[in-house]
């Protein structure tokens, strides 16, 4: 239905602008293209031009869609004009040779619903001409590693922060940026595994439909997060990385404007910081500016420098990895956030070996006081990969990765032993209050 009801629209759209001047002056009847459009037409054009762009739409779940169309079908829909209502009107109905192509089909003449849901959603089309924020799904999921309870990242990052860092914090909320496909290389499925719940952000249109059919348990959105207070949009070449001279471009939202959309939530107990390398922006903006009221407890940051060439923009321009290391570590001091340790260990040289981290843990200590938790004082990476050949001086580093992995698996499952009692029921079910001192005279055992 959705491509009838794009080639239905196109039309009134071209001479939308002609029809919106001409009814000014003419009060809407001197032209031709105010005769031939419907009123719902007319009311549709009014509630896109007053729609706004300053916050991500949510998307409804399946069973509210399905309600509006079974009202719609069987004429109980209330006067409200919407794009639904365009869709069900006389004057645009897909033909019968497009339906029967679709039941031939056999996934009749709708888009799946989740990917292909821009045709028939009603706050999308109301409110806001951006991609909409999806919903959890709470079905079985559908993950390449099947049910097994492991490590889904690079470098064990996840065990080590369940084991190091978040050993006392259960059943919170994440945030994952640039979040990719929801299972390779992912920070928070493993969380997610033990009772977490969050938003993924991904930009990459690829990756959001594999994160898409993850069924993860989170909110998912195909955009990124603004480096500004402001919407915008933020371009991305194949790898992820910020092109402002790209031809990919998606929705950006600042921090605030996704947790108003997630019902006014103030905390963010973990956030996974990787944005393609305008990590130090969006830290910037989020905890000296916009987001200084929300709470955040642990924030891993992935970063690296930019080249030349990416836009004019001052979030795009070149600096180097050393230059964005200092800003996000000055950002953070700022922000009163304590630095514990560094995750994903590399070479930097193998001639005179060193080695560096590519993600950086913060804690944020007033997060753990206010519960009454210690405060995380340190956290240890798994080794860097063994080098090509042997080297004396670096089979004599001495590496220390906190715990052994037997004592991680143990600690792994206290802590899911741990998640499942936090979650669990403090009080009784509901019962019926009836008893047989109540009971009516006329009911009969």
């Amino acid at each position: 239905m959705v491509a009838p009801l794009l080639l239905a629209l196109c039309a009134p759209m071209a001479g939308g602008i002609a029809l919106h001047s001409d009814a000014r002056h003419a009060g809407g009847k001197a032209d031709g293209f105010s005769s031939a459009l419907s009123q719902e037409t007319l009311d549709f054009f009014r509630h896109l031009e007053n729609a706004s762009s300053r916050r991500p739409a949510i998307m409804p779940p399946g069973d509210v869609r399905r309600a509006w169309q079974s009202r719609h079908t069987h004429g109980h829909a209330n006067g409200d004009a919407s794009l639904l209502d365009l869709a069900d009107s006389d004057a645009f109905q897909p033909s019968d040779e497009f339906q029967r192509a679709g039941e031939e089909q056999g996934e009749g003449s709708e888009l799946p619903w989740g990917i292909g849901m821009r045709g028939d959603s009603k706050p999308l089309y109301e409110y806001s001409a951006m991609p909409t924020l999806d919903v959890p799904h709470y079905v079985e999921y559908s993950l390449e590693s099947g049910n097994n309870i492991q490590t889904f990242s690079s470098a064990w990052q996840d065990v080590k922060l369940i084991t190091q860092v978040l050993e006392n914090v259960t059943n919170g909320f994440y945030l994952d940026t640039h979040g990719g496909d929801g299972e390779t290389n992912s920070y928070t499925l493993l969380l997610e595994l033990t009772g977490w719940r969050g938003l993924i952000i991904e930009p990459l249109i690829y990756n959001f439909a594999n994160l898409w059919g993850k069924l993860r348990k989170a909110w998912i959105f195909l955009g990124c997060v603004s480096p500004t207070w402001n919407a915008t949009q933020i371009g991305f070449d194949t790898e992820g990385v910020i092109d402002m001279e790209s031809g990919h471009f998606v929705p950006a939202y600042n921090i605030p404007a996704f947790m108003e959309e997630l019902g006014g939530r103030k905390t963010i107990d973990f956030w996974a910081v990787h944005n393609g390398h305008y990590e130090a922006e969006v830290l910037n903006e989020t905890f000296l500016y916009s987001g200084k009221n929300i709470e955040f407890g642990v924030v891993l940051v992935r970063f690296d420098g930019r080249r030349t060439g990416r836009g004019y923009q001052f979030f795009a321009q070149h600096r180097s990895k050393d230059a964005t290391e200092e800003l996000i570590f000055e950002i953070m001091r700022t922000a009163s956030f304590n630095y514990i340790g560094g995750l994903d260990a590399y070479w930097i040289n193998y001639v005179e070996p060193r080695f560096g981290y590519m993600d950086h843990v913060w804690v944020n200590p007033a997060y753990f006081e206010r519960r009454g938790l210690p405060v995380p004082s340190w956290c240890k990476s798994a080794p860097p990969p063994k080098l090509e050949y042997t080297d004396q001086k670096a089979g004599a580093i001495p590496w220390d990765a906190g715990y052994t992995y037997k004592e991680e698996v143990n600690k792994v499952m206290a802590y899911m032993a741990n998640a499942k009692r936090a979650a669990a029921a403090t009080e009784s079910a509901a019962q019926a209050h009836r008893v047989v001192a109540t009971e009516l005279p006329s009911v009969k055992h």
